[in-house]
């Protein structure tokens, strides 16, 4: 991949992973996720991004504040007639509330999404006292939550894969499990239809950066059932 191609790949996988690569440039975008150096540019502005979400607290206007958007617009003058008085209202909250969306967009300020819910959960284990990864599934498979609890064994050189397995057809990758921490992301539309059809996901052991084929090429180490939250 030249430098000035892998620049724009990862410019487009880090408002991937933020969500704001929409409609048709995020379908083209995941097409390219076949590619284990794309897959790879993914995982890492995920582990970047991990924890760093925004965690906005209400907070209430002081009581002068509509007193001073009817000084600003002159909404007093109006006052006679009452419904043009509370449409000009609408309006300026309408305003308002425009003029605050494009200066989020310009101090690089992303709304966060809506929380999802947990809907499935499984856990990867070695034995009973041993829990590696707890990963979680939100909404309707639109993203996935992955905890390491316990360090597992590695060779440097190698990573661990995590792959659904649906019922028919072949395993649909994951991603890399993280050795520490936690990293939660979106789903491309693969995943959610893989993860639709499956109740098991399985780890394999695969070269440093991915499977490099879109396939288990490695031995699977571990395989967990998906139950429901």
């Amino acid at each position: 991949m030249k430098s000035g191609n892998r620049a724009l790949v990862d410019r487009l996988a880090a408002e991937y992973v933020l969500g704001t690569l929409r409609g048709g440039a995020r379908r083209h975008f995941e097409r390219w996720l076949r590619s284990p150096q794309v897959r790879a540019m993914v995982h890492e502005w995920e582990d970047r991004l991990a924890g760093l979400e925004p965690h906005p607290q209400r907070v209430v206007p002081p009581a002068a504040a509509w007193q001073g958007i009817e000084r600003r617009l002159e909404l007093r003058r109006i006052s006679r007639a009452p419904t043009m008085r509370w449409m000009a209202i609408a309006a300026s909250v309408l305003f308002l509330a425009v003029a605050g969306i494009f200066l989020f967009r310009g101090s690089g300020i992303v709304t966060p999404p809506p929380a999802l819910l947990a809907t499935y959960t499984a856990e990867i284990s070695g034995d009973a006292q041993t829990i590696y990864w707890r990963v979680t599934l939100l909404g309707r498979n639109e993203a996935l939550r992955v905890e390491a609890l316990a360090p597992h064994a590695l060779v440097a050189g190698q990573a661990l894969e995590l792959w659904a397995l649906p019922e028919q057809g072949n395993p649909v990758s994951l991603g890399l499990l993280p050795a520490t921490g936690s990293r939660q992301g979106m789903l491309t539309e693969t995943q959610r239809a893989a993860l639709a059809q499956a109740k098991q996901i399985a780890v394999s052991l695969e070269p440093q950066g991915g499977s490099p084929t879109g396939l288990p090429t490695g031995p699977v180490l571990h395989v967990a059932a998906l139950k429901i939250v």
